[in-house]
């Protein structure tokens, strides 16, 4: 956290509107030194993901209990809830546009830039502009109403730029803790459920280094999914009461879905979970004895939830759906660690090879496209997966190897989604990961005659989706420093191939130890 904030900005044009305790350098500092800050804060978020990979591969064998997990959290996430944004300056963007929204300025319609001529009394604004990073200065919001009504109140909260940024801090933190606790609630009352859970969420590096060191309002999205989530898990028990039964199944189905809908109208990329919301709420209509007079009533009452949380939505943050057209705002730029932008370069290079030249623009569009589409084909068939099969409970104990289609919706749904972005941030796991760690779990709780290979042993198919996601973005923010830890020259080169090296040798010689403490599987006795 202290090597990232000494760095200061990697554009020279940019400002901090405070000092952090001192932690942010008043001015850039010399090439060597940023050469060794910027080694040595990639070697701390290496060592970080190195470190909670092993505890989890730990966890999912059951070798580590809940508190040990929570205390790793807690250890790790400490630093990056004291110390300055790191890794991205969204925060100083959102700042900017509570401060526009303040004003009565749409976000959705002005850039920060307005905020030069249009800044408070106190002449503030220009200050809001210079801590944004220049390529977002002129682009309009693509967050919802939520996010709007999130940004103002900080911008009212904190009464200036750096005020603005530390509530959006703490908001962030709070948004983690509540992520936390509906996690581990969604896990239910399972120690060893919970303590994956504690390990695979609350002690990723994704929450530590991103959701509550940048500040992401990804966080406050995911919390109200989780929450959507423990919500659903209610209407069973609440169809169960006496008398208005049904219609209690039905109501608190629909807060469910207007949770969701919050979500939505913080960030957009998690809209799928409304779409399945009101998928399940129809399958649990087809099971009752009036399935089509039950299905009408659940789904008005869904479309009445949805239109009252964005109405809700609309009226705290002052302004009307205008985010819908700025949507494309965060496709502005490309992110080379995206599969879209990977696939693009793949696909250019091949047809430059046989002859065939075309713009580099149209092969990434087209790349975007169909990663968006396979997505989209991707959710629709866990969708009808689960419409072909006889839904299982989904209480917060459900038995062991128990098909839980709402976390697979959410879990590796969440996860296509977030990977096919036109760009791709570790904050965009946020939503997804508490329902891929309670796969993970469940997957390894199948009996042995019915796992896949996939299934089998600690790492299943979801643990593996939010390890190797969660470290591969993790380490791909750190590109940015590479042009930076350059300026040490050969030393600073024979440096990353030592720490490289050390990494894959630590981590196979790890994997060995752990393959060697795995008990054999039991032979059939028939």
């Amino acid at each position: 956290m202290i090597t990232e904030g000494r760095l200061g900005p990697r554009d020279l044009n940019v400002t901090d509107p405070t000092s952090w305790w001192g932690i942010l350098p008043s001015a850039p500092p010399g090439e060597t030194t940023r050469g060794i800050l910027a080694g040595l804060s990639a070697l701390g978020i290496i060592t970080l993901c190195g470190c909670w990979a092993a505890l989890g591969y730990a966890a999912l064998a059951g070798r580590v209990p809940t508190r040990t997990g929570l205390a790793a959290a807690f250890a790790w996430t400490l630093p990056f809830a004291l110390g300055p944004p790191l890794f991205s300056r969204d925060v100083y963007a959102y700042a900017g546009q509570g401060e526009l929204a303040r004003l009565g300025l749409d976000p959705a319609r002005h850039g920060i830039a307005a905020l030069a001529t249009s800044g408070a009394v106190d002449g503030s604004g220009p200050v809001f502009v210079r801590a944004v990073d220049p390529r977002w200065t002129l682009t309009h919001s693509p967050y919802g109403g939520a996010a709007v009504a999130v940004e103002k109140v900080a911008a009212v909260v904190g009464g200036g730029p750096a005020g603005t940024v530390v509530t959006l801090r703490v908001f962030a933190v709070v948004a983690v803790l509540a992520l936390i606790a509906g996690a581990l609630r969604l896990a239910g009352r399972d120690p060893r459920r919970r303590a994956v859970v504690a390990v695979l969420v609350a002690a990723n590096p994704v929450l530590a280094v991103h959701l509550v060191g940048g500040a992401h309002l990804d966080a406050a999205a995911a919390a109200l999914v989780v929450a959507a989530l423990l919500l659903q898990g209610r209407t069973r028990d609440a169809a169960r009461t006496d008398g208005g039964g049904r219609w209690a199944a039905v109501l608190v189905g629909a807060g469910a879905t207007g949770l969701a809908a919050l979500a939505g109208n913080v960030k957009v990329t998690v809209l799928p979970v409304v779409v399945w919301l009101v998928v399940a709420h129809l399958l649990d209509a087809r099971r009752g004895p009036r399935p089509v007079p039950d299905a009408m009533i659940r789904l008005a009452a869904d479309v009445v939830a949805i239109a009252v949380a964005t109405a809700l939505c609309t009226v705290a943050a002052g302004f009307g759906p205008t985010w819908v057209h700025a949507l494309a705002t965060s496709g502005a730029l490309s992110t080379g660690i995206a599969p879209a932008s990977l696939l693009a370069h793949a696909v250019h290079a091949l047809l430059g090879l046989v002859g065939i030249h075309t713009a580099a623009e149209t092969t990434l569009k087209a790349s975007r496209d169909l990663c968006l589409a396979l997505a989209a084909v991707f959710l629709v068939g866990l969708v009808l997966r689960a419409w072909r099969r006889t839904p299982t409970p989904t209480s917060d104990d459900a038995a062991p190897g128990m098909v839980r289609p709402d976390l697979a919706v959410v879990g590796y749904g969440g996860l296509a989604v977030a990977l096919a972005n036109p760009v791709v941030y570790p904050w965009y796991l946020a939503a997804c990961l508490p329902a891929l760690a309670i796969l993970a779990v469940l997957r390894t709780e199948l009996p042995a005659r019915t796992r896949t290979l996939a299934a089998t042993g600690p790492l299943g198919a979801a643990a593996l989706g939010a390890i190797v996601a969660s470290v591969w973005l993790c380490l791909a923010t750190l590109s940015p420093l590479a042009a930076t830890w350059r300026l040490l020259g050969p030393v600073g080169l024979a440096l990353l191939v030592t720490v490289v090296a050390s990494a894959v040798l630590g981590g196979g010689r790890a994997a060995m130890v752990a393959a060697r403490r795995q008990p054999a599987a039991p032979t059939s006795t028939r």
